[in-house]
């Protein structure tokens, strides 16, 4: 399966310096539960951001940069090539960010996590409008400076 998973703010803000503009606990919270045990694929700006591979799951960065090495990650040219060789692997495939990333990958998406933050933060990059017109919500939950809500694409015969 192919997911995306995303935190933004009222303005689709995601992040600022390739750092997340906001701390809160029970988002990294769904991140983790969500993506253990799996794939994630990221942009090179959004690892560097994190600073490290992230433990209990397969790391991929996709980088134009042929001289990129990192430990422990695997590292890709293209999202097809990244995505096709996490594929064979049978786990879920989570693409993580960032802006780039999000915007080639948008319509290969099977499920969505959301997190629509509250508030507006001051930020650099942003997550695409996208339509959610072909999914379900399947799970949704309300916090205080959040409400989470994950989509899966409608699978109805016509």
């Amino acid at each position: 399966m192919i997911s995306l998973i995303v935190a933004f703010d009222e303005n689709r803000v995601i992040g600022k310096n390739n750092k997340l503009p906001w701390n809160i606990p029970e988002d990294m919270e769904k991140f983790k539960k969500a993506t253990m045990g799996n794939i994630i694929i990221m942009g090179r700006n959004t690892f560097e951001g994190i600073g490290r591979p992230l433990p209990g799951r397969i790391n991929i960065v996709i980088t134009k940069d042929e001289s990129f090495h990192y430990k422990g990650v695997e590292v890709f040219h293209s999202v097809e090539e990244a995505l096709e060789e996490a594929l064979k692997l049978g786990k879920e495939v989570f693409f993580i960010g960032g802006e780039s990333i999000y915007r080639q990958v948008a319509d290969l998406v099977d499920k969505f996590y959301i997190s629509y933050i509250h508030g507006k933060y001051d930020g650099d990059s942003y997550f695409p409008e996208i339509s959610l017109s072909n999914f379900q919500i399947i799970k949704e939950e309300i916090y205080d400076d959040f409400i989470y809500k994950e989509y899966e694409k409608n699978t109805l015969a016509l």
